[in-house]
C-alpha cells in the first residue's frame, strides 16, 4: 500500500489516532493475566516456573507468527488482519481467564488468542509507518503509545473485573475489543488495497537488511525478557510480601503510563540524536531502576522506581520499529513482524529460564538476574548500523 492509499483511509488526518486507539485495546488482552497470576496459581495449583511458561508458550502465536502475518498483510491488504485480530484476541482471552478449568486449558486458550494479536500488529504498524512521513520516530511512537496505554489499562481492568465479579466477571473484558473491532471496520473503509505484485523478498536489499537484523533482534529480545519477567514476577513477589492486588495493579499501571511518555520521548530523541544513544541510555537506566526497586521494597519509593523503570524500558518501542523498517523498506509489514515476532519470542524464551530461577530461589532472585542481563544488550547496540538505501545495496554486493 502506498502513501496515497493510506491517506485515503476514512478519517484522513485522524487515521493515526484511530490506529493508536485500536493498539490500546489490542494490547490490553495479552497483558490481562499477569495481575491475576497469584489467584490463578491458587485456583489451578501451578507454580512460578509454570507461570513463567505462560509468556513463553503464548509467544509462539502472539510473537512468532508475526513475520508470517506481516508478509500476508502486505500481500493481501484488506481490513481483517486488524478487525479479526481484535475479535479473536478479545473473545478468547476473556473466555480463557474466566472459564478455563485447568492450567492446560488456560495455556491453550491463551495460545490461540495470541493469533489475533499476531494478526493485528504487523498490518497496523505497516499502515502507520506510511502515515508517519518526515518524523517517523515520533510518528511511530504515537502509535506505540497506544500499546503502552493498553498495558496500563490491563491490570486495572482485570483487577476491577475480578474484584467485582470473581473469575466469571472477567467475561466482561471482551466488550472493549468487540466495540473497537466495529470502529476499525468503519475506519478501514475502503479497505487497504492488496499488493499481489509486492517487492520480492530475497532481494539484495533484503539480504543486506537480514545481516543487520541479528544485532537488533538480540537487543529486542533482552528488552522483552526484562518486560515479561517484570510483569510475571512482580505480582507474585508483591503478593508474597502481603501486598493487596489493588496496590499491584496500581504499580503495573504506573509502569505502563509513564512508559507511554517514555515511548514518545525516546522516539522524538532518536529523530535528533540517533537510535544508539536512546537504546544505550534506556538499558542502563532500566537496569538501575529495577535493581533499586528490588533493593528497597517500600510502597512509596517502589512506585517512583517502577515509574522510572517504565519510562526507560519503553522509550525504545518506536525506535526499534523504525530501525527495522529501514532495514526492510519494501516489506514494512514483514519488518514489523520480524522485530516484534522473533525478537519478543527470544525474550519470552528467556523468561522460561528466569521462571526456573524464581521457582528455586524466589521471584526476587529472578528479577535480579533480569536486571543484570539487560546490560548485555549494550555491546549489541554498539554494533548496529543504520543503513541508507545505497549502503544496503553496496553491502549486498
Amino acid at each position: 500500500m502506498n502513501d496515497d492509499q493510506q491517506t485515503s483511509l476514512r478519517g484522513g488526518p485522524l487515521a493515526t489516532a484511530s490506529f493508536t486507539a485500536a493498539h490500546l485495546i489490542n494490547d490490553t488482552y495479552p497483558n490481562l493475566y499477569p495481575i491475576l497470576l497469584p489467584e490463578l496459581m491458587a485456583a489451578m495449583h501451578f507454580g512460578t516456573a509454570a507461570a513463567g511458561l505462560i509468556s513463553t508458550f503464548t509467544s509462539f502465536t502472539t510473537q512468532l507468527l508475526q513475520p508470517f502475518t506481516g508478509y500476508q498483510a502486505d500481500r493481501l491488504g484488506g481490513r481483517w488482519f486488524v478487525v479479526g485480530g481484535l475479535l479473536v484476541g478479545s473473545i478468547l482471552t476473556a473466555l480463557a481467564l474466566a472459564l478455563a478449568p485447568t492450567y492446560a486449558f488456560l495455556l491453550i486458550a491463551l495460545l490461540i488468542s495470541g493469533v489475533g494479536n499476531a494478526a493485528f500488529h504487523p498490518h497496523a504498524s505497516s499502515i502507520v509507518g506510511g502515515l508517519a512521513r518526515k518524523y517517523k520516530g515520533f510518528g511511530m511512537s504515537l502509535f506505540m503509545i497506544g500499546g503502552n496505554l493498553g498495558r496500563a489499562l490491563a491490570p486495572v481492568l482485570a483487577a476491577g473485573a475480578f474484584l467485582l465479579g470473581g473469575r466469571h466477571g472477567l467475561l466482561a473484558v471482551a466488550i472493549p475489543g468487540l466495540i473497537m473491532a466495529g470502529v476499525m471496520s468503519w475506519v478501514l473503509t475502503p479497505a487497504p488495497a492488496p499488493r499481489p505484485k509486492m517487492a520480492p523478498m530475497l532481494t539484495p536489499e533484503f539480504l543486506a537488511g537480514a545481516k543487520q537484523s541479528g544485532n537488533l533482534l538480540v537487543v529486542v529480545g533482552l528488552r522483552a525478557m526484562t518486560t515479561l519477567s517484570t510483569l510475571t514476577l512482580v505480582p507474585i513477589w508483591w503478593k508474597a510480601l502481603g501486598r493487596p492486588m489493588a496496590e499491584t495493579a496500581t504499580m503495573l499501571s504506573l509502569l505502563f503510563v509513564v512508559g507511554s511518555f517514555g515511548n514518545v520521548a525516546g522516539g522524538a530523541l532518536s529523530d535528533f540524536f540517533g537510535a544508539k544513544p536512546v537504546l544505550i541510555g534506556s538499558a542502563v537506566f532500566s537496569s538501575a531502576a529495577l535493581s533499586l526497586f528490588l533493593a528497597t521494597p517500600k510502597t512509596a519509593l517502589s512506585l517512583l522506581l517502577v515509574a522510572l523503570l517504565g519510562g526507560a524500558l519503553y522509550s525504545t518501542g518506536g525506535v526499534v520499529m523504525v530501525f527495522s523498517q529501514a532495514l526492510f523498506p519494501n516489506n514494512r509489514g514483514l519488518a514489523s513482524g520480524l522485530t516484534l515476532g522473533i525478537g519478543n519470542t527470544l525474550g519470552a524464551l528467556g523468561v522460561a529460564g528466569i521462571g526456573l530461577i524464581a521457582d528455586r530461589h524466589g521471584p526476587a532472585a529472578g528479577l535480579w538476574v533480569t536486571a543484570m542481563a539487560l546490560l548485555v544488550s549494550v555491546p549489541f547496540v554498539l554494533r548496529l548500523r543504520y543503513p541508507t538505501p545505497g549502503q544496503r545495496v553496496a553491502r549486498a554486493h
